[in-house]
């Protein structure tokens, strides 16, 4: 369902307002938010329509403007005395009715009310993007997957769910993605015409391959099943700003936050987008106003500590990475900012030389896919024997990245200097 909007917490970011305002508007001035009977846990979502003409003052057509539980159950019942469902109601392919013909995605649940709403569980706590709730996330899609294995939009949605943990949870490149291509190339070969199935097996295209024509035509595929899927703009974008392609990258974040007007995500990576084009001032202004309303998006942190570390601001960069390390509950992180905030009472070059050996490190087991990261740290340092050292090597592993911004910003600081404009431009996608 494009036109839906899944958890407490979507539901505010849609007005730009936290979980609690959206459950206050709820109860108080009757905002229309459905809720899936059944199950100790309310599994609650809205309908981007309905929340529109709300916020307008106008009052929902009689049929949707019923109760939530009520209207499930006379949609329920109309369906049986159509013939068209028996008890198993879950397997209703949902459609909007309103939304336009080439944006409708129908998704028919399980035919187990009981494994449908595992499915409907999980992807809403996918919605709030919390290290916790992804792993309960992850806990429940795996059960659905188990209990109904021929169900392909549930292998997707444990993909997803494993991706994401890699962002906003503990879950390493290493612990994440091996699970996560196994769930996606059975949600393809289970649901080929399924655009998340195509959005997941591009994700991992790209970010784990660094296949870009493959996620390319993964991603095109997704697009061209789903037009209306804020998701697949959201997310192919990413991807395009990370390789370069700065004005296509924006055009489908824009298009994605048009769908999704209140997305705090695709706000901050829009940011991104912008920093990663050389449009530093406007993305930084649009990072800390994003971190002072969504205080506890980590994302919003880790962009912000990248800038700071190319501007050099090691004391900045080090506050940030704090922040991201308690958001995601990351004990390995929280142990490195704790030293590097120690290091810094020795002078910045300590940290700098701290840094630099955590990036090491982290290329060497393995933990870093290419040696970008290591030399944007060596650079940021100003550490060009280091800084070409690491690109010397990089280019040896016949290296291709993407990280454009990480390379606009090394060569920046790099202009004039021959031999590492030279080797950048070789490592570099584009």
């Amino acid at each position: 369902m494009p036109d839906r909007i899944d958890g407490w917490k979507s539901i505010g970011a849609h007005f730009g307002r936290d979980r609690t305002t959206a459950i206050r508007w709820a109860r108080e001035r009757d905002l229309p938010v459905h809720r899936i009977p059944g199950g100790k846990t309310a599994t609650v979502y809205a309908l981007r329509q309905e929340l529109d003409l709300w916020a307008q003052g106008g009052t929902s057509e009689p049929a949707l403007a019923a109760p939530p539980r009520r209207r499930w159950k006379a949609i329920a019942a109309a369906l049986v005395g159509l013939g068209v469902i028996g008890g198993g109601w879950f397997a209703v392919p949902w459609v909007v009715p309103s939304a336009p013909a080439e944006t409708r995605t129908a998704l028919a649940l399980p035919g187990d009310p009981a494994v449908a709403d595992l499915f409907l569980k999980g992807r809403d706590l996918l919605a709030d993007r919390e290290a916790a709730a992804i792993e309960k996330a992850i806990d429940l899609l795996r059960d659905v997957t188990r209990r109904d294995p021929g169900y392909g939009p549930g292998y997707a949605a444990l993909a997803e769910a494993l991706l994401l943990s890699r962002e906003f949870g503990t879950r390493s490149d290493r612990q994440a993605f091996p699970e996560a291509r196994a769930a996606a190339g059975d949600a393809l070969r289970l649901s080929p015409s399924q655009a998340s199935a195509h959005r997941v097996n591009g994700f991992i295209a790209y970010w784990r391959d660094r296949d870009f024509a493959a996620a390319r035509r993964y991603f095109e595929k997704a697009i061209a099943l789903a037009p209306g899927d804020a998701g697949g703009h959201f997310w192919f974008g990413n991807i395009l700003a990370d390789h370069g392609e700065s004005a296509e990258a924006l055009t489908h974040l824009r298009q994605a936050q048009t769908m999704m007007p209140g997305s705090v995500p695709i706000q901050t990576d829009l940011a991104w987008a912008l920093w990663s084009a050389g449009e530093r001032d406007e993305a930084v202004a649009t990072l800390n106003d994003l971190a002072r309303r969504h205080p506890d998006f980590a994302v919003i942190h880790d962009c912000l500590a990248v800038i700071h570390l190319a501007d050099g601001d090691y004391p900045a960069y080090v506050r940030a990475q704090a922040q991201v390390a308690e958001l995601r509950q990351n004990d390995t992180l929280r142990l490195r900012t704790t030293a590097l905030s120690q290091a810094l009472s020795a002078g910045s070059g300590s940290a700098q030389k701290l840094l630099l050996e955590y990036a090491q490190a982290d290329l060497a087991s393995g933990e870093s896919r290419t040696a970008a990261w290591t030399a944007f740290v060596a650079s940021a340092a100003r550490d060009r024997s280091s800084l070409l050292a690491v690109l010397r090597a990089a280019e040896a592993r016949r290296e291709k990245w993407g990280d454009a911004g990480l390379i606009r910003a090394m060569r920046s600081k790099w202009a004039g200097d021959a031999q590492v404009e030279t080797l950048l431009i070789r490592l570099g996608a584009g």
